[in-house]
């Protein structure tokens, strides 16, 4: 019991100065650069929209961190309770993405085309429903409460990646409603922040799956340990 107390106190005190220290960085530089790209837009507005057109740089990087994740989440998250995860990435995957951005004809074209007429049939979006509501139900919200207990990293990032979604819905209903009285300036800034906003969402979504369920760092238990000779 010695053995397992002194591991305990060795991890407890190494922890801060360890992965912590790496996880605070990281999150601090990204919230850094967040800032600044949201900053970017709000100032030259004419600017980012030339990254934020159908088809440009931010949409394709959405587009891009979703398919990834949920290539990710097929690859580690296994089993049938599991699989709305992917499934709901790729679903936001072909969301994002436009065939008609695409030239008529082109691969892309094609793809999203057919994938466009899949999800149309009614059989494909029963059986895709089921996929997600059972996962939902039988995984997604009993581990979803579970980790908001336990303060998992993971969701915190995913409830930040929400809020971003749900501004830029909200902004996007508020530049929809307000078209003829607001300024082209004004109706281009919040297209680009729209957009952004999309772009960090997408982003929040794959660092949640890489991230997963923290594990704890050593657990090991006396009988895991040789005994080493007393040297005295």
């Amino acid at each position: 019991m010695a053995f397992k107390a002194d591991i305990s106190a060795r991890d407890a005190i190494s922890a801060p100065f360890g992965g912590g220290g790496g996880v605070c960085l990281v999150t601090l530089t990204a919230a850094i650069a967040a800032v600044s790209v949201v900053c970017f837009t709000a100032i030259w507005p004419l600017r980012a929209m030339a990254l934020s057109h159908e088809g440009g740089p931010i949409e394709t990087i959405a587009a891009v961190a979703l398919l990834v994740a949920g290539l990710i989440a097929l690859k580690r998250y296994t089993g049938i309770t599991r699989l709305y995860i992917a499934v709901v990435c790729l679903l936001l995957t072909e969301r994002e993405l436009e065939a008609q951005v695409y030239p008529e004809g082109s691969p892309g074209f094609m793809i999203l085309s057919g994938l466009d007429d899949v999800l149309d049939v009614t059989a494909v979006r029963v059986v895709l429903a089921v996929i997600v509501f059972g996962g939902l139900i039988w995984h997604g919200v009993p581990n979803g409460l579970r980790a908001f207990r336990q303060r998992e990293p993971f969701l915190m990032i995913f409830l930040l990646a929400g809020a971003c979604a749900v501004t830029a819905q909200v902004l996007e209903e508020f530049s929809s409603a307000y078209a003829t009285s607001l300024s082209t300036m004004m109706w281009a800034r919040l297209f680009a922040l729209e957009e952004t906003l999309e772009m960090f969402f997408s982003v929040g979504i794959l660092a949640s799956v890489l991230i997963g369920w923290s594990k704890p760092g050593i657990e090991e238990t006396v009988n895991d340990i040789t005994p080493r000779p007393d040297p005295r």
